[in-house]
C-alpha cells in the first residue's frame, strides 16, 4: 500500500520520494519547517510559500543528482502545495492500530513516563483539526514543536524533552520515530531509538517488547501492511 504522498506522486507522475526529499531539504527556512516552529500562520502566505518550496528547481536538480539520474533530467513537475497539505493532514489524523495500543499498555503498567515529541502545527481557530486532546491524554508529557518553537531533528528539542521528562541519563529514554533524520537527531542527544517502518508498524512494537519485557502486541499480528500514511503515532 502507498502513503498519501506516494499516491500523489504516482498520480502526478512525480518520482517516488521527491516530495519528502524536497520538504526535508528545504530546511531550515522552508514553509513547512517554519509552520512547525510556529514562525508563520497556516494561512494563504504559508500555502504560497509551501507551493514555491515544492517547486524549487534547485531541489529538483539535487534530487536527481543524489539518485545519479541520467541527464538531461526530466522537467520539474508542478506540485499543488495546498491540496497536498490537506491530503496529508486527512491521513495523519488516523491512529496506528499497533502503536497506540502499545502506548496504552505501557501506561497501564505504571512503570514508565510516556512522552510525545511531535512536529506539529497550529490549525486556524475553529478548524476541526485544532483539538488534539485525545492524543495528549495518552502521555504524561506532550511537546509540540509549534508550542516550543523548535522541531525535530534539531538537537535543542531533544535536550528540552530530556529536561521536561526529568531524566538524569538520556540513554534511559527510548525514542520512537518513522523518520531517519529524526532518529539521528535523537541519537546525537544520547537517546536510544526505535525505527517505525510505516508499512509494518508492529515491528517497532515488537522491538519495544524486547526492550521493556512487556507484552504489547496482540497474540495474532497481521504481517500485512499496517499503515497507509504518516499516521499519528
Amino acid at each position: 500500500m502507498y502513503t498519501i504522498v506516494e499516491e500523489y506522486e504516482l498520480k502526478n507522475q512525480i518520482p517516488l520520494g521527491y516530495i519528502n526529499f524536497n520538504i526535508y531539504n528545504s530546511s531550515p527556512a522552508g514553509a513547512w519547517h517554519r509552520l512547525e516552529r510556529n514562525e508563520m500562520a497556516m494561512d494563504a502566505s504559508f500555502f504560497t510559500q509551501f507551493t514555491s518550496d515544492l517547486n524549487n528547481p534547485d531541489l529538483w536538480t539535487k534530487f536527481h543528482q543524489k539518485r545519479n539520474s541520467p541527464k538531461p533530467y526530466p522537467p520539474a513537475p508542478i506540485v499543488e502545495g495546498e491540496k497536498l497539505f490537506w491530503d496529508m493532514m486527512s491521513t495523519s489524523r488516523e491512529f496506528d492500530p499497533y502503536i497506540v495500543p502499545a502506548i496504552q499498555a505501557l501506561r497501564k503498567t505504571g512503570k514508565y513516563k510516556l512522552g510525545a515529541l511531535t512536529n506539529n502545527y497550529i490549525f486556524p481557530e475553529g478548524h476541526p483539526y485544532r483539538e488534539d486532546g485525545n492524543l495528549r491524554a495518552l502521555f504524561d508529557v506532550y511537546i509540540s514543536s509549534a508550542e516550543v518553537g523548535m522541531r525535530k531533528p534539531e538537537l535543542r528539542i531533544y535536550q528540552h524533552a530530556i529536561k521536561v521528562l526529568g531524566v538524569d541519563d538520556p540513554a534511559k529514554v527510548v525514542f520512537v520515530d518513522d523518520l531517519g533524520g529524526n532518529l539521528k537527531g535523537a541519537q546525537a542527544a544520547g537517546l536510544r531509538t526505535v525505527k517505525v517502518p510505516l508499512r509494518d508498524t508492529w515491528k517497532a512494537v515488537r522491538e519495544l517488547e524486547m526492550i521493556t519485557g512487556e507484552k504489547l502486541l496482540p497474540d495474532k499480528v497481521s504481517t500485512k501492511a499496517s499503515s497507509v500514511g504518516s499516521s499519528k503515532l
